[in-house]
């Protein structure tokens, strides 16, 4: 009988006359000239139906903008909060103990994220380590400190009776398709997102006894700074570093240019942010949320073609695009004209 129970209460569903005032839920990456604004539409949205809104904001800026807002209240908590950085993090702990109390968190959604690189010759590992530092570890440092409060939640829950008890907590995670597969000029940032959908994978297994459901949301390619970031910048910055000589010569001026023209071609058809922040209210509020969240033609696509192609077609059919819009490497030109003159 108890693991009758056990499994049955997974299926909960939301009780009828759902009290969101109850809920406090903090969401990350509240910036709104990143990530296409998505973690300001959730914090917005979800103060909008009721709930205690706990918004991290990475910058002075959008900090301000949410201070601002005609929409404040006591419910909408906007705050400074840099994922990587240990004092910001614990300042945020503080913050959520004094203000949750006995109720304890019952929602944390991870949206904050990066991507510094671009092709690996040309991104640094400054940038590689900042990329996984605020997608992989930054996610992870949060999760790990509020569980407590995730924890709390599910005992306040079960201190009621039956009838009034609230569904269980969830950390939902804004990941990515390409924590599934990868793609040309994206290994930085497809690399912190599969590190971190794997942790995930393990750490929603261990939250199994305490029915803490963890998801992910995993959306194709939106018109952000997250996913894609400026190349013409990181050119010129790389370009005018002593250490990039060598690799500027293999490549030669026009390959960044060219690699511009290839990216534009491939983002000409974004994702609905729109479909992402229904999504993710979804996996709040449903009593059994899913897993994993694939979001977008884009995205289904890109799993369908992955999950029938072997990967030797994949890897040819990128090289055969980068080539046919001419982002291929000076001296390798080069040698293919030297081997045609002597074939």
């Amino acid at each position: 009988m108890g693991i009758v129970s056990y499994v049955g209460s997974f299926f909960s569903s939301p009780p009828p006359n759902q009290k969101f005032s109850d809920r406090y839920v903090l969401v990350t990456g509240c910036d709104a000239d990143c990530d296409s604004g998505i973690g300001s539409l959730i914090a917005r949205k979800l103060h909008r139906k009721g709930y205690f809104v706990f918004a991290g904001c990475n910058t002075e800026k959008a900090f301000k903008e949410l201070i601002s807002s005609k929409s404040r209240s006591p419910s909408f908590k906007p705050f400074l909060l840099d994922v990587t950085k240990e004092t910001s993090i614990q300042q945020c702990l503080r913050m959520v103990e004094t203000t949750t109390k006995e109720k304890g968190l019952f929602a944390l959604i991870n949206n904050a994220g990066c991507n510094e690189g671009f092709a690996f010759e040309f991104t640094s590992n400054e940038q590689i380590e900042k990329t996984m530092e605020v997608n992989f570890m930054g996610p992870i440092k949060i999760i790990k400190e509020l569980l407590p409060f995730l924890r709390k939640n599910v005992k306040y829950n079960l201190s009621k009776e039956p009838k009034d008890r609230d569904i269980y907590p969830r950390i939902i995670n804004m990941t990515s398709i390409l924590g599934r597969t990868t793609i040309p000029f994206y290994g930085a940032y497809s690399a912190s997102k599969h590190a971190l959908e794997a942790m995930l994978d393990t750490i929603r297994v261990e939250l199994l006894p305490w029915k803490i459901h963890v998801s992910m949301i995993e959306p194709g390619p939106l018109i952000n700074k997250s996913s894609s970031p400026d190349l013409m910048g990181i050119s010129k910055k790389f370009f005018a570093s002593p250490e990039i000589n060598q690799t500027s010569k293999s490549y030669g001026e026009d390959y960044i240019q060219k690699a511009i023209e290839f990216w534009k071609r491939i983002h000409s058809n974004q994702e609905n942010p729109l479909e992402i922040l229904q999504t993710v209210i979804e996996a709040v509020e449903v009593g059994f949320p899913k897993d994993r969240y694939v979001v977008g033609r884009i995205a289904k696509m890109h799993v369908l073609i992955h999950n029938v192609l072997p990967g030797w077609i994949i890897d040819l059919a990128w090289g055969s695009m980068i080539r046919l819009v001419g982002a291929w490497p000076k001296e390798v030109k080069e040698l293919e004209d030297v081997n045609q003159i002597w074939l």
